[in-house]
């Protein structure tokens, strides 16, 4: 599955009993769901919290669920503990929490015998580490098709510098703007998909627009949300305007000159097919902002 189709993933704790509703579609536009076992459950609440999960796999396993759902363990035991509850083969994936080189192999080992994509979350101390995070790369490579998507833990990662993140300002205006760069350049020209890391201060909008704005200029293409005001913003953005589109097919038209000026601006099939690619399959998955008819499009 593409990393495009999950849209902004929504962060439920397992304790919540909307998380059900949720993954039967009650909440419009919502397409994924992470439902959290780890930091947003205090430790003396796991107990509950397991239970709570349980009882939602065994609806699931009278009703599939309506949307992508993925589980967030917190440790590998209780990935294993949870991999055996009945109805667990209808979700979709697990979320890993704090991956590291080391701790990678006992992930796999603990999920690589079913069919669940994965999710790994990069938010330790080697996300400042770039020979850290290619050793990562080449872990993971042999699995590259189960995985949905590297994640960024970008909250953990701060809390490393005893900082949270600006009420005011996206994360590329601060120090997680070089973790995300150097997490992307290292997994995205391999073939993974990464996912930008949460904003917190779900009421400022406007800062929310803005970063995801710059997430599709890094390259990352779904979003964690951690409150449902956030989706509707995240998956707007995602859609490519009208004359992204018509470029978009005129670059992968094969019988396009191998350069030509379209609004101003180069195009060259042979460096913007990828682009291409992906302003088609953000079309796909989101829509499209505006129409733009192919005579409008002033090409040299």
């Amino acid at each position: 599955m593409s990393a495009i189709e999950l849209g902004a993933s929504l962060y439920v704790p397992a304790l919540k009993a909307a998380a059900g509703q949720l993954a039967y579609g009650q909440m419009p536009g919502l397409r994924s769901i992470v439902i959290c076992l780890e930091d947003s459950i205090r430790d003396d609440q796991v107990s509950q919290a397991l239970g709570d999960l349980r009882q939602l796999l065994l609806q699931f396993a009278t009703r599939r669920p309506a949307i992508k759902v993925y589980v967030r363990p917190r440790d590998i035991g209780m990935l294993t503990q949870v991999g055996a509850f009945h109805g667990i083969d209808l979700i979709d994936g697990f979320v890993l929490p704090k991956v590291t080189t080391s701790s990678l192999p006992l992930w796999l080992s603990a999920v690589m015998h079913d069919d669940h994509k994965i999710m790994p979350t990069i938010e330790g101390e080697e996300a400042f580490d770039r020979s850290a995070l290619s050793r990562l790369c080449d872990q993971l490579r042999p699995y590259i098709d189960r995985v949905t998507a590297v994640r960024i833990g970008g909250n953990d990662i701060l809390g490393l510098l005893g900082i949270r993140r600006s009420r005011v300002r996206s994360a590329y205006e601060g120090p997680l703007g070089n973790v995300i760069r150097d997490i992307a350049g290292t997994f995205i020209p391999n073939g993974f998909n990464v996912a930008a890391p949460v904003f917190e201060h779900y009421a400022a909008l406007d800062i929310l627009r803005q970063e995801v704005e710059q997430d599709i200029e890094h390259g990352l293409l779904t979003k964690s949300a951690i409150h449902p005001s956030q989706i509707d913003i995240i998956q707007q953005v995602y859609r490519p305007t009208g004359l992204e589109m018509s470029e978009a097919r005129m670059i992968l038209d094969a019988a396009t000159p191998a350069v030509f000026g379209s609004n101003g601006s180069m195009c060259e099939p042979a460096t913007h097919a990828r682009w291409a690619h992906s302003i088609i399959n953000r079309a796909r998955a989101h829509g499209v902002r505006d129409q733009v008819r192919v005579s409008d499009v002033k090409v040299a």
